[in-house]
């Protein structure tokens, strides 16, 4: 990749210490998006950079989100503007004393001067490579020339879309994508209780959207915690920072429906566009499909592609909607109501057996049942696998049943599989916020925190305003050095939600290990003044005790989790990652060895990425343990089918 700044020579004639200015600048803005993106600086060139990275993939995305960022800086005055011309090229090259020599090199340099200012120009090596699997368009040039490059080679340039289409885009100046919310829609149906069939519909035209090309989607846990809010949609707009928003009602009577939609700019609160649609319930798929339609023609994008490709078969009706109900439950994340979610999911299956998304709906519950230790992983695994493989069988495009697949793989520690059909999700998906999130954590378990920061960053682009989402993202700065930045992740996540156990030990570790002890002991005291003895609390409180060194206390909190009453106790295994933070490794790892049952995944994964934990996983008997853990995979018979999850 070759970057160059704009009118940097001129400046540098005319005033020169303002160039300076502008070059160490332009260094700053740079160089950690090449760390974010394994990029190698190979040197600077007086104002423009060469650096090499591992793969086409992210060495495009990097010069896409350095013109994306460039673009939404505020420093937009001249002298303090910066504009860049970018382009990037894939081949071969030859190393010699830390420089990079070779055609490639040679090319790259030519290709980058037909970038148009704050643009990013590709060949079509990098254009083969990374097609259709990023958030915007190309298109070719006609006829480049290329100075002493004998061989034709075809240039792309990206395609910037404009934030809106009423607002012509200047052709030298890139806008960014556009991004939409669809807020909650009002149930306005005579009963109530028919308030899930109005969040299940929001969910669904959130999919729906979320597959238009060049549009970016706010995910449904951001946008629901505005259901109940009396805010504005200019408010709104701004606190999501989207430029359009989409409300609506929906009236469910009998089999009749009426949904009424909106189309809002969010800055002027101008309509773009509304419909009334006065249905059987049984025209709710065309009716979604319509929705996603008329959007795509109001903001001048294009559909990926008709409904009618993105599911095999339309659901019976019947099973649908106890989809809805049970997708509802799931959402809300606690034991009982995923119980409730799983027999919900369950009897849509009985009513429509080749319905893939409620099978995909069953192997999520077994995900959580597991993660909330509500179900031993010897049945929740197998049970779980299968229902996201059968889900797979009835429709192998289904975005949201390879990532069910890809969290059960997790939870099996079969992590590479894992990642495999989770970038499947999302390839074909992109905006699929779930499947970026869950891919961060497996490739934190991974040890790959580079590109969990990626993955991460996007999901909470489209997801902003959830505190796991937060957590996570505050975890991937964490690991990769970033303290300050993943404080402040988890102190919006707990501006949103305030008693978070997980966003609580995690920044409780992170202080107690930076040296802020105090503070880390007073934030962990307030956590604890909430209601008493409740099991995740008190998990919290132990391991908060444990990071900070106090043994005494440590021992208490989990003699107060011992004697819960026996279906709220956590198994003796949870407590070798308390012990393993406290700094006694020997009981740690005596308890981890103890024959008497497997590790849950939740104690795994943690010992596989919690930041607090480094000094256990170096001690040598980690990978001895490692080692025990993959033999007990095989010997579950945990691997995958060799074709299981294949994707066209």
């Amino acid at each position: 990749m070759f970057t160059d700044i704009v009118g940097f020579t001129a400046l540098a004639q005319a005033n020169e210490s303002e160039a300076m200015r502008l070059l160490e600048r332009h260094h700053e803005i740079l160089r950690p998006f090449f760390a974010r993106f394994r990029g190698r600086e190979v040197k600077t060139i007086g104002d423009s950079f060469l650096v090499e990275f591992e793969s086409a993939l992210e060495a495009t995305t990097c010069a896409i989100e350095i013109q994306r960022s460039l673009r939404s800086d505020p420093a937009t005055s001249e002298p303090d503007r910066l504009q860049l011309r970018i382009g990037v090229h894939l081949g071969d090259v030859i190393e010699s004393d830390g420089d990079v020599l070779g055609d490639a090199v040679n090319i790259a340099s030519r290709i980058e001067p037909l970038s148009v200012p704050g643009g990013v120009c590709i060949s079509a090596q990098v254009f083969d490579q990374v097609q259709n699997k990023l958030d915007v368009a190309f298109e070719a040039l006609v006829g480049p020339e290329l100075k002493n490059v004998r061989v034709p080679i075809t240039v792309y340039r990206v395609v910037f879309p404009a934030a809106s289409a009423r607002v012509a885009a200047d052709p030298a100046t890139p806008e960014p994508v556009p991004r939409l919310a669809v807020l909650p829609f009002a149930n306005m149906s005579p009963n109530a209780n028919d308030d899930y069939f109005a969040d299940g519909l929001t969910d669904e035209i959130i999919t729906e959207l979320s597959h238009i090309p060049n549009l970016r989607v706010i995910a449904r846990t951001s946008v629901m915690r505005y259901k109940s809010a009396a805010k504005g949609v200019r408010e709104i707009g701004a606190e999501l920072r989207v430029g359009n928003v989409l409300e609506g009602s929906v009236r469910k009577s009998g089999n009749r429906i009426r949904i009424t939609v909106q189309l809002i700019d969010a800055a002027s609160e101008e309509h773009l566009w509304a419909e009334r649609f006065d249905r059987e319930l049984e025209d709710i798929f065309a009716i979604q499909s319509d929705i996603a339609e008329n959007v795509a023609q109001a903001l001048d994008l294009r559909l990926r592609a008709p409904v009618s490709t993105r599911r095999r078969t339309h659901p019976n009706v019947e099973a649908y909607t106890l989809y809805l109900r049970g997708r509802s439950l799931w959402n809300r994340r606690t034991v009982p109501d995923v119980r409730e979610a799983m027999r919900r999911f369950q009897e849509a299956v009985e009513v429509d057996p080749e319905f893939s998304l409620a099978h995909s709906g069953v192997a999520d519950c077994y995900s959580i049942l597991l993660d909330r230790s509500a179900l031993a992983e010897v049945e929740a695994v197998p049970k779980g696998r299968a229902a996201a493989l059968r889900a797979l069988e009835l429709d192998p495009r289904l975005a949201e049943a390879h990532a069910s697949l890809g969290a059960v793989l997790a939870q099996a520690g079969e992590f590479r599989e894992s990642e495999r059909e989770l970038r499947a999700a999302i390839e074909l998906n992109p905006g699929y916020s779930t499947g970026h999130h869950w891919l961060c954590l497996t490739l934190l378990c991974l040890g790959r925190v580079e590109e969990a920061a990626l993955e991460i960053a996007r999901a909470e682009e489209s997801d902003p305003l959830s505190p796991a989402v937060l957590n996570s993202s505050g975890l991937s700065a964490w690991a990769a050095g970033r303290p300050d930045e993943a404080l402040r992740k988890w102190d919006r996540a707990l501006e949103i939600s305030p008693s978070h156990d997980a966003v609580t030990f995690n920044r409780v570790s992170l202080l107690a290990l930076t040296g802020h002890g105090a503070l880390a002991s007073e934030v962990l005291r307030s956590y604890g003044a909430g209601p008493a003895d409740a099991g995740s609390k008190l998990w919290v409180t132990a391991n908060g005790h444990a990071v900070l060194g106090e043994r005494a206390e440590t021992e208490r909190s989990i003699e107060r989790l011992n004697s819960l009453p026996p279906g709220e106790q956590l198994p003796t295994k949870w407590f070798a990652m308390t012990y393993a933070l406290l700094g006694d490794l020997d009981r740690a790892y005596g308890i981890l060895f103890d024959g008497a049952g497997r590790v849950p995944f939740s104690v795994r994964a943690s010992m596989w990425a919690t930041p607090a934990l480094a000094k256990f996983r170096a001690d040598p008997r980690f990978q001895e343990l490692v080692t025990r853990w993959e033999s007990e995979d095989r010997h579950a018979g945990s691997t995958l089918p060799p074709d299981a999850g294949h994707h066209p």
